[in-house]
């Protein structure tokens, strides 16, 4: 049970700004890790619902709603999935070898085609949440923090890794690979059917989004770098969200 708890608050620690203690890398500490990543996009779910309801009373300004509730995820994050979505933007505007592609991965500078990924990215679900207008949709998009995360999770236990070493390898390495697995999948069905249940048509509409998103990311992936990695996982984590964001702005 210890060692269930410390792999709760090391995947806290990593994947978000919440204050929660952290522990030594050892793998009885991290058995867990990835198995916990959807309850951390359960807790944003918690609090995209809680800011909306707050901001909703307090009447304010629906471009001003949209900006804060653009910005919770990333504040939420700290950025973590946002930089391997910029990291990945580098590498795949470079047009270089596969080789190169992941040493741009790994490179801390941002170049032009980061910034332009970046900023077309925030203005497309800026402009996406001031469509989503009504409760329905944001619990759909509460979910889907959820939902994504599992799905980002599984991929690191189940397709190869490109490198063989770094964080993402770290994670999946020292976890039970087989338990992960499991629950991750678990987690992706609870996820598909409470959207689903909440409103039957979004739900349908966000979780095959999700699932398409999700064959998208392993075949661009391995087409593109013969594998994934820890950045590859946060770019599609980034790119799910946005799609969903823009699925239930559309949706009528």
């Amino acid at each position: 049970m210890i060692n269930v708890l410390k792999s709760m608050a090391i995947t806290f620690a990593m994947y978000s700004k919440l204050p929660v203690r952290s522990f030594e890398w050892k793998k009885e500490n991290m058995k867990y890790c990835l198995l916990f990543l959807p309850v951390v996009g359960i807790v944003e779910g918690i609090f995209l619902v809680l800011f909306s309801i707050f901001l909703s009373k307090l009447k304010v300004n629906s471009f001003l709603v949209a900006a804060i509730l653009t910005a919770l995820p990333i504040l939420y994050t700290g950025g973590i999935h946002m930089d391997g979505f910029l990291d990945t933007m580098d590498a795949l505007g470079s047009n270089q070898t596969r080789e190169k592609k992941l040493s741009i991965l790994k490179d801390s500078n941002s170049g032009a085609f980061a910034i332009i990924g970046g900023l077309v990215y925030i203005l497309l679900y800026f402009a996406g949440m001031l469509s989503v207008n009504n409760f329905t949709k944001i619990y759909m998009l509460a979910i889907s923090y959820m939902l994504i995360r599992a799905y980002s999770a599984l991929s690191l236990t189940v397709f190869k890794n490109a490198r063989g070493k770094g964080l993402a390898f770290e994670f999946a390495n020292k976890s039970l690979i087989y338990i992960n697995r499991i629950v991750l999948l678990l987690f992706i069905c609870f996820g598909s059917v409470a959207m689903i249940a909440v409103n039957v048509n979004y739900g349908l509409l966000c979780s095959i989004a999700a699932f398409l998103v999700f064959l998208f990311y392993r075949v661009k992936s391995f087409e593109e770098f013969g594998g994934i990695t820890g950045d590859l996982a946060g770019y599609f984590l980034q790119l799910a969200e946005l799609v969903i964001v823009l699925v239930l702005a559309l949706a009528p």
